[in-house]
């Protein structure tokens, strides 16, 4: 008998339509058991590891070379991270004392120490860093794998959708030689490095599914659908027919991606709106280019921190930022200074009752000058390793008053001088900008934009604090809505101050991956969206498919609205009317006559 189609929801975390039969993929979840040696076997023990680092070694070694082969010089990011895990002090130095103290079997040392990192980063109430754990697994397992003389699975056949409780980086790009069509995975989230490594290949992932894996067999037909985050196992043939559809809409758009790329960035009628990257991680650098980013327009610095567990110095953050700004050049990359607090605690973080609303962002660098100074010289010094480049632009987060402001320039003006009296290469003309994510920013946005260069409008935390909604609580997630018309107004005034000021104004928040809102952006007075590097070419699309005038008008509707949802049914109906091939991958196939009736009745009752 056949059975049934099911239809679940997970997180879309790479854009695409797959159809294929599904691969069941249990990596390999090596154990160790606890073992008493001999103290004459200690030294032969550790010799045991140490040649099984050296193959871990070579390993991810070639892997890394495979993902430059395939998506560029510095995309083996990902792999050099978890080679320096392995001869990192905290990890090798640890498994050796750990094997000489309890004459320990290697194994077991190994699952031990990491034990303690992973269990770190799988606690943190923020979402990236608990997918930060996952590298920390991936080096454990290769190494258990290794000392117990274990193959590595990377072979599948062709054609075929993966599903998995949770897979790695080296996981994805192994399988990507074989033709992988899709990946399911039961956990994992959008930051996580499976999810960057399926964006850059090209590979529609969803994830976040929590326990389909178990319902799926060998062979059974998924529909992966990375826009929506829908997955369908044994599709009827209508809905198959559909997904076969939208599958060739997307085909064909991708056709034609790299000609957009060369296209220039503006509405149909000429006005400009710059396209750049939000990025966390180095591994991320060669999709400014592969995805057309004009820069950078939100490096979260703090990440770099968070995966470490601990303050890096000036010298080795001026590495990373150097590179950042070579990789973007002759673009712009806005460094936000590091973001700490809320749902992103280092060990030196307090406990606190309302975090969203404490010790964060601004707050923390203005009382942490051994934080703030060391990144400040990094970001000046960074500024200066591409001459023709635009200069690098500090962002700063979580500002709520002038005075943070001020005290910040202070800061900024002794850091400049304690750089030109050491006599180090820096830019001293980088523009200095701020978060707008508290109301009182928004609302006083006039008086601040006499004091800064440029504004960047982080719609995650606007809308939480206007809405008074925490983001992630799942009680309240249903009337999280960053398309609030309250929500909206703020940015609105924000543009205007902007635009009075003569500076740029730019949204950052997860609002400007979404294709359907970007003409409602353009229309508030937005001149630069960011976005995860992969919805870059969607928003373009959308952008070169209307005018200015007719998204001016789309905003003032907006803004008239009574709630959220009838703000997303006008964005529905304009792109419905301005791009069908995107509307229907967006899953507005009902897009049509019903669709264009309703909204137009209630626009028309709306201008009444």
């Amino acid at each position: 008998m056949a059975r049934p189609e099911i239809r679940v929801e997970g997180i879309g975390v790479a854009p695409g339509v797959a159809i294929g039969p599904a691969y069941l993929y249990a990596a390999g979840a090596y154990q160790a058991e606890p073992e008493k040696l001999s103290p004459d076997a200690v030294e032969d023990e550790l010799a045991r590891f140490e040649r099984a680092v050296a193959r871990s070694e070579r390993e991810l070694g070639k892997i890394a070379v495979v993902a430059r082969q395939k998506l560029g010089a510095a995309s083996g990011g990902i792999f050099d991270a978890q080679t320096l895990i392995l001869r990192d002090s905290q990890f090798y130095d640890a498994v050796v004392a750990y094997v000489r103290e309890h004459a320990s079997g290697a194994g077991w040392a190994v699952q031990s120490v990491l034990a303690e990192h992973r269990q770190r980063l799988e606690a943190s109430p923020n979402a990236s860093l608990r997918e930060r754990a996952a590298d920390f697994l991936d080096v454990q397992n290769r190494v258990l794998r290794n000392l117990q003389q274990g193959q590595a699975v990377s072979r599948i056949d062709t054609n075929r959708v993966v599903v998995a409780e949770n897979l790695t980086a080296a996981d994805v790009l192994l399988f990507s030689r074989r033709g992988v069509l899709g990946v399911v995975l039961d956990f994992g989230g959008p930051t996580s490095h499976v999810s960057i490594m399926a964006r850059a290949l090209g590979v529609p992932a969803v994830v976040s599914l929590h326990g389909l894996a178990g319902h799926v067999r060998p062979g059974d037909v998924l529909i992966v659908d990375g826009f929506s985050g829908a997955v369908v196992v044994n599709p009827t043939p209508e809905t198959l027919r559909e997904a076969e559809v939208k599958a060739d809409r997307f085909a064909r758009l991708a056709d034609d991606r790299p000609m957009l790329i060369d296209a220039p960035s503006e509405t149909r009628d000429g006005h400009r709106v710059a396209l750049r990257a939000n990025v966390e991680f180095r591994e991320e650098f060669p999709l400014l280019q592969e995805f057309g980013a004009e820069g950078v327009g939100l490096f979260r610095t703090e990440m770099l921190f968070l995966t470490q567990g601990r303050a890096l110095d000036e010298d080795q953050q001026y590495e990373v930022y150097r590179d950042a700004v070579v990789a973007a050049a002759p673009h712009p990359v806005t460094f936000r200074l590091l973001d700490l607090g809320g749902d992103k605690v280092l060990p030196m973080a307090r406990r606190e009752a309302n975090p969203s609303l404490g010790w964060r962002g601004i707050r923390i660098l203005l009382d942490k000058p051994d934080l703030l100074r060391p990144q400040l010289r990094a970001v000046l010094r960074a500024a200066a390793a591409a001459p023709d480049a635009a200069p690098a632009q500090i962002l700063l987060p979580m500002v709520s008053g002038l005075g943070e402001l001020r005290a910040f320039r202070r800061e900024l003006a002794e850091v400049r001088a304690e750089l030109a009296a050491d006599g180090a290469e820096h830019r001293a003309d980088v523009p200095v900008g701020i978060m707008v994510e508290v109301p009182s920013v928004a609302l006083m946005a006039g008086a601040f934009a006499r004091h800064v260069d440029f504004f960047s409008i982080g719609t995650n935390d606007l809308t939480q604090f206007t809405l008074a909604v925490d983001r992630g609580n799942d009680l309240v997630a249903g009337i999280y809505r960053e398309l609030h018309p309250a929500v909206l107004g703020l940015i609105a005034a924000t543009a205007s101050a902007a635009r009075d000021a003569g500076i740029p104004v730019s949204v950052c928040g997860e609002v400007a991956a979404d294709p359907r809102v970007t003409p409602l952006l353009v229309g508030l007075g937005i001149g630069t969206l960011s976005a995860s590097p992969a919805y870059l070419t969607l928003a373009k699309r959308v952008l070169r498919a209307f005018t200015l005038e007719e998204a001016q008008d789309l905003a003032r509707r907006a803004l008239r609205q009574p709630d959220a949802d009838s703000v997303a049914r006008l964005l529905d109906y304009f792109l419905a009317c301005h791009n069908s091939d995107l509307a229907a991958l967006l899953g507005l196939e009902s897009a049509g006559d019903s669709l264009s009736d309703r909204v137009s009745a209630r626009l028309n009752a709306s201008d009444a």
